[in-house]
């Protein structure tokens, strides 16, 4: 069994795994993702993200069924669509049904919605805390500007956490300050997409430069990406539970402990193979995010 390691999840007093369960984008074999889910719980993972537009709820509700649910952090998402206060209230109850539990331990914005008052939305929000449904509150695709206006329009509680997306050539966040502001307000940061949507491996160069690395690890290209993203500060990555045997291979990154020049050869691949995040392209259109079709964008982070 690999040794998890547990850090809090900022102020939230929540003990949770170094790294988490991601649940976009999931192969059609459902008892695979189901099975891949499992195995990470059995080796202490607690931390499993997932939200309404992805499909994958029941999936995750599948996966945990036997497992103490006190034992676990289950994170979702209400897409912008739902944001009207009595939406985000009936979207909460469905993905506590798709679930199949009494509460999330954390339920997040999944996008900004500049069509409906931030104010309406968190109302809605801290009344979920009120009633038990949830345990925490947190934002995903946010900016600083988006993030620090979210903060203004709580009444009671505090944001959680932001999920962004940020790997070793995806780093915009501490371009733009957003990654500072986190660690400085105890905002802990999902990472998602932390292998890049898979682009690292269709760059031979920057395969070459991680496998370079990874061999002083015995480590694959992955591993060594993900070995990086653990010693970010505030920061759990969250890999896709596409199968077990991937999973195990994303998992053996907690033991690989990067020398400090390694570290900094690390850090400087994003100046050398920048990718651009997804939130750039979803920008562009985020004025008519309240009339998207909720099918059709139920394959996008």
């Amino acid at each position: 069994m690999i040794y998890m390691e547990m850090k809090e999840f900022n102020k939230t007093g929540n003990k949770i795994s170094v790294i988490g369960v991601g649940t976009w984008q999931l192969s059609d074999d459902r008892e695979g993702n189901i099975n891949s889910i499992r195995y990470a719980i059995d080796q202490k993972v607690n931390f499993i993200d997932t939200a309404e537009i992805y499909n994958t709820e029941d999936i995750v509700g599948e996966a945990i069924k036997g497992y103490d649910r006190g034992s676990l952090f289950i994170a979702s998402k209400v897409w912008p669509a739902h944001f009207r206060y009595d939406d985000v209230i009936k979207a909460c109850g469905g993905s506590l049904s798709r679930i199949g539990t009494k509460y999330l331990d954390l339920y997040q914005l999944h996008w900004p919605n500049k069509a409906i008052h931030i104010e309406e939305t968190m109302k809605a929000m801290e009344k979920l805390v009120d009633d038990g449904k949830i345990k925490n509150i947190g934002v995903s695709n946010f900016s600083l500007e988006d993030l620090k206006e979210v903060q203004g329009a709580m009444k009671k509680y505090e944001i959680a956490s932001n999920q962004v997306e940020y790997n070793i050539v995806t780093r915009d966040i501490e371009a733009s300050g957003l990654f500072d502001y986190c660690r400085e307000n105890h905002i802990a940061i999902i990472a998602y997409s932390p292998l890049s949507h898979g682009k690292i491996f269709g760059n031979k160069s920057l395969l070459n430069d991680l496998q370079r690395i990874g061999s002083r690890y015995n480590a694959s290209p992955a591993q060594v990406a993900l070995a990086w993203l653990l010693e970010r500060d505030n920061t759990f990555p969250i890999p896709k539970a596409s199968n077990a045997e991937h999973m195990k291979e994303d998992l053996k990154a907690i033991d690989i402990k990067l020398s400090k020049e390694d570290l900094d050869s690390l850090s400087k691949l994003d100046s050398k193979y920048h990718m651009e995040s997804i939130a750039k392209q979803h920008v562009e259109r985020s004025d008519k995010i309240n009339s998207y079709d909720f099918k059709k964008e139920k394959t996008e982070q």
